[in-house]
């Protein structure tokens, strides 16, 4: 069985949220969410004051990609916005990655709930504690 690999889509936010761009911002993400099973990441570098309409707006996005079945990473979140985030207690909601790069990988690692339940290393490593 191959794993089949999605498009991730990288969305660049400003540094500074407004009523218009977030409008703007978020016609693009439903957009592109319309595929079904949307991966985004958020490229936060620019924000380096995370305040009520950047939160609200990714919240927003979480939601919008929810509802299609998909999910949303944050990346290059400054400290300073990080803090703010986990403060607000939003920072459970997202992954956050230190670079769109790690980001972008960490769509494409195989989660841990796919592993195989048993391989014959553990069985024999079983074994050899039942014979001793």
């Amino acid at each position: 069985m191959s794993i089949r690999k999605r498009a991730v889509n990288i969305l660049q936010l400003p540094g500074q949220i407004s009523v218009n761009s977030h409008a703007d911002m978020l016609r693009r993400l439903k957009t592109a969410a319309q595929n079904g099973h949307p991966r985004f990441v958020l490229d936060c570098s620019k924000i380096e004051t995370m305040g009520t309409e950047e939160i609200q707006f990714l919240l927003c996005c979480l939601e919008e990609v929810m509802k299609h079945n998909g999910d949303v990473r944050l990346a290059t979140v400054t400290p300073e916005a990080r803090t703010v985030l986990q403060n607000a207690g939003i920072s459970r909601l997202f992954e956050i990655y230190g670079s769109i790069e790690s980001a972008i990988h960490s769509y494409q690692v195989r989660p841990a709930s796919m592993a195989p339940l048993y391989t014959e290393s553990a069985e024999t490593h079983q074994d050899s504690e039942y014979a001793a």
